[in-house]
């Protein structure tokens, strides 16, 4: 409790944000893997990063920063489904959506 006997309070910074990228140890440990391995891992890291989006929508700049992965990746099908839920998470952004259409029209989407 505080010095004056109420609560203390939780000073804790929210979150961030920004996009969540690989850590320090995943980018060492992708440093030491063949060349296969690293590209199933980045696989891994975007299918969990679209999952989360499509499960429970997100911050434009991580919908955008899943578009270009898929885009990357050559995967247009995929970024054609992720773009239908962006459209339904992001409604009520106008700006947002703008941001992540050019996106996801870099990856394919909406082709």
């Amino acid at each position: 409790s505080g010095p004056d006997g109420s609560a203390a309070q939780d000073t804790t910074p929210a979150e961030p944000s920004a996009p969540a990228g690989p850590s320090a140890e995943d980018v060492a440990a992708a440093a030491q893997m063949s060349a296969g391995d690293r590209a199933e891992m980045i696989r891994g890291m975007v299918a969990r990063l679209e999952g989360d989006l499509i499960e429970n929508g997100g911050t434009p700049e991580r919908w955008a920063q899943l578009f270009k992965a898929l885009g990357v990746l050559g995967e247009t099908d995929r970024a054609r489904a992720a773009w239908q839920a962006a459209e339904k998470d992001l409604a009520g952004d106008a700006a947002g959506l703008a941001r992540v259409r050019a996106a996801a029209e870099a990856a394919g989407a909406l082709r």
